[in-house]
């Protein structure tokens, strides 16, 4: 094995051939294009210099002692997925079957010896070429990917921070307003009985108030808890899902039910929370414009995912009208919340089929 003095701005290619005469031969003709030329005797000792000096190309002969050419390039193309190395083969052997071994094996390209001097560094220059371009491609691609996850981590930001102030309206509704309402309507009733028994009318008319004020404080309760629901904190999704189960039943006459399998615990928070929104936004389309009669929830809880299931029996719709013309917002943002965990969000409907709504989402 022999090596010249290497210098980081010329490309590396690395010679091998069991027959010192065809590596110099093969030598005679590159170095005068300035690159930096190492030689092996073997398939094993051009992975070992592979390993050590990540070359530019790699030249193969197919025959060869120790490990073939044909081996090497199998190895080499097995282990190095991060650092792509074109591989040129070549052989003496004409039978027509070298070629076809050859690209299998993960050769970039093919040619025979005798070798042609014009025709190797035609080759040689093609593949150096493709070489610079493929890392030009992985490191565009390295960077699109940490780009990717800068926006993904600012969109997760956004949606905690989305949630945050759905919890600080939330509260502020509970607390604030609903104090408010709270004392203006005992003030109210108090008065209304202070009245005098004549003024019929008056008091009449500060009931209806006292009655419009218990009405707005049911409203702002449901939207509050609308906005943050404090059992999914304090019971966690299955109490909370079972509790919305329970509602659709009793308020829209679906017949609702849910299933479970697995262990809940130790959900983290985000996931919790984009689960019980997905769901919550899919019972809410059941009842407002699926027209169904049944409503299941499924929801499967593994070490390393979670899966839901929401199902109706309605009225369907086309998805690729629906995809195309109008996307529904909600499942926009399903999607998106889905996305944000990476997961999976499949949605299957037609017209007078029902929709079923998949969501898959990692733990690890």
């Amino acid at each position: 094995m022999t090596s010249e003095n290497l210098q980081p701005d010329r490309p590396t290619i690395i010679i091998t051939d069991d027959r010192r005469a065809s590596r110099h031969m093969i030598r005679n003709i590159l170095e005068p294009e300035g690159y930096k030329l190492l030689e092996a005797e073997n398939g094993k000792e051009a992975l070992e210099l592979c390993q050590t000096f990540q070359p530019d190309l790699l030249l193969l002969d197919i025959i060869m002692p120790v490990m073939s050419g044909l081996e090497a390039c199998r190895l080499l193309n097995r282990e190095s997925n991060e650092n792509f190395i074109p591989v040129l083969m070549f052989t003496a052997y004409n039978d027509g079957s070298e070629v076809e071994k050859s690209f299998q094996a993960g050769a970039s390209d093919f040619i025979n010896k005798p070798i042609n001097p014009e025709e190797l560094r035609h080759r040689v220059n093609r593949l150096l070429y493709l070489r610079k371009l493929e890392k030009k491609r992985r490191a565009a691609e390295k960077e699109l990917q940490t780009s990717y996850e800068k926006i993904q981590f600012l969109s997760r930001k956004v949606l905690s921070a989305y949630e945050e102030e759905r919890v600080r309206l939330a509260r502020e509704l509970h607390d604030e307003v609903g104090m408010s309402l709270t004392t203006l309507k005992l003030n109210l009733q108090l008065l209304s009985n202070d009245l005098v028994k004549g003024c019929f009318q008056h008091k009449g008319k500060l009931d209806a108030i006292v009655e419009s004020v218990s009405k707005l404080q049911g409203a702002i309760r449901n939207k509050a808890y609308f906005l943050r629901p404090p059992a999914l904190y304090d019971l966690g999704l299955f109490a909370v899902v079972d509790n919305m189960v329970i509602e659709l039943s009793k308020h829209t006459g679906i017949q609702g039910k849910l299933e479970t399998g697995g262990n809940p615990n130790n959900i983290p928070v985000e996931v919790e929370t984009a689960l019980y929104r997905c769901i919550q936004e899919a019972l809410t389309n059941a009842a407002r414009h699926a027209n169904a009669d049944n409503v299941s929830v499924k929801m499967d809880f593994a070490s390393d995912k979670v899966i839901v299931n929401v199902a109706d029996d309605g009225i369907g719709f086309d998805q690729h009208v629906e995809n195309s013309a109008n996307k529904h917002l909600g499942l926009q943002g399903m999607q998106e919340r889905v996305d944000l965990l990476n997961g999976n969000l499949e949605i299957k409907s037609d017209p007078g089929q029902g929709t079923n709504i998949q969501i898959i989402i990692p733990l690890i």
